[in-house]
Formats: C-alpha cells, structure tokens, sequence
C-alpha cells in the first residue's frame, strides 16, 4: 500500500511543470516582469516646507517594469496637506490689509514619480530594491479676493470680492527603498501569449524622500517630503 501511494505521488509530481516546482528559480524567467501596485502611506515636510504645509496621508498607485533584477517604477500619489499660512503670496491692499486669503484649508497634492532601481538582495521571500528618480508633483488650492467695505456703523470690514485657483509646481529628485515581502505566487495564462507565467504578488514597504521646491510664494518654500506607503504589488513574471 504505502509503495503504490509513493508512485502515485510520483506520478502527480511527474506532471506538474517544473516551475511550480520551483518557483523561486530566477532561471526559470526570460527577464522581464511588468506589475502594478496600489496602497496609503504618509508623508511630513521638512525645512521651509515645514512652515506652510502640515503632514498628511497619502493614496498611491503605480507600475512597474522589471527585467532581471532592475526596476523602472512609474507611480502616483494623492493627498490634502493643510495649509498653516493665510495670504501664501502676501496680497495687500494700500493700507497694508489683507487683500487675498486661502478659501481652500486643505490643497489637493498630486505627485507623479518615476524612479529606476537595483535589487540588491533577494533572501527567502524578502527582496530589497533602492530606487532613485524624479518627482513632478502641483499643489492646487484656491483664493479669496478681499475688499473692505464699511458695515452700518461706518467701520470697514472685510468680504469675499471674487475667488480664484491657484497652483504651486515643483520637479526635484527623489530616492526610495522597495522592501518587498512575498505572500504567494502561482502560474497564471500570459496574456501577452500561450505559454504561462508567473504570478508573484507581495507586500511592499517603501519609505521615501522627494526635494521639494514652491518658489512662487512670497517666501519660497523648499525642503523634503519624507514618508514611506504600504502596498500590494503585483508582478507577472514571464517564463522561458
């Protein structure tokens, strides 16, 4: 009996491919793997930045190409940082009032990076992947146009003359660390033809910096974003 369940176990084995095997065998791959990834994460700014942004959350998604061990990564975030200054560019009237403040408390941040990098270690199911690139990203918020009037007793108060959008760009460079930890992979169908793939899926950690410069303020602002997200990422290796 125990004999003839070994062969039927070897039998089973004898038709499963050999990338199910071994699925973790980097030999197995042509190189190339394209993936996605989607998650949050946080972000604090730092220096001059400091002083007219508070932290904020972050939602981020992106794609990534591989081949090997690079990684080209294309991403993007979303956030609403709020504001900690009333008049960013410093509008005054002729007697030295107040004539522009912010009608938007919390500014709508969105950053797109794109970013090379090297794995340098693979270890069991942990991978680690410096990443260094650029980062565009437009801080959009809008404004009040403010006039005085006098209220019935004769003393001048301010009000809401007209309103308008504003927006504040940046390019800088920015680094990060892919920490991939791999939950599962299985061999799916290759879209991209007929033979299978492998599908490895993992969470990632990566924190970050990003310079960042507004220079159109009264007082430019410039520092660094510094945060890390947490995601699922997605990669579908191809096999040779």
């Amino acid at each position: 009996m125990m004999k003839r369940t070994i062969l039927i176990l070897l039998a089973m084995l004898a038709l499963v491919p050999a990338a199910v095997r071994a699925q973790d065998d980097v030999t197995l791959y042509n190189g190339w793997g394209i993936g996605f990834e989607v998650g949050a994460g946080a972000l604090a700014p730092t220096g001059s930045l400091n002083d007219n942004l508070k932290a904020c959350a972050l939602f981020t998604g992106g794609i990534n190409a591989e081949y090997g061990r690079v990684r080209l990564k294309a991403d993007m975030a979303f956030g609403q940082p709020s504001l900690k200054i009333e008049n960013p560019y410093n509008v005054l009237d002729d007697q030295g009032r107040n004539a522009q403040l912010n009608a938007t408390s919390s500014p709508t941040l969105l950053g797109f990076g794109l970013q090379l990098g090297y794995t340098v270690l693979r270890q069991g199911r942990v991978s680690v992947t410096p990443m260094v690139g650029l980062n565009l990203n437009r801080l959009s918020w809008n404004l009040n146009n403010i006039k005085y009037e006098p209220d019935d007793e004769g003393i001048e108060r301010p009000a809401i003359e007209s309103a308008q959008g504003t927006h504040e760009n940046s390019l800088g460079w920015m680094a990060s660390v892919d920490i991939d930890i791999k939950l599962h992979g299985s061999l799916v169908d290759n879209p991209f033809g007929d033979n299978q793939s492998h599908y490895v899926s993992s969470l990632r950690v990566s924190p970050f910096v990003a310079y960042v410069k507004y220079g159109n303020l009264a007082v430019p602002a410039k520092g660094c974003c510094v945060g890390a997200t947490i995601t699922y990422a997605g990669v579908l290796r191809l096999l040779r």
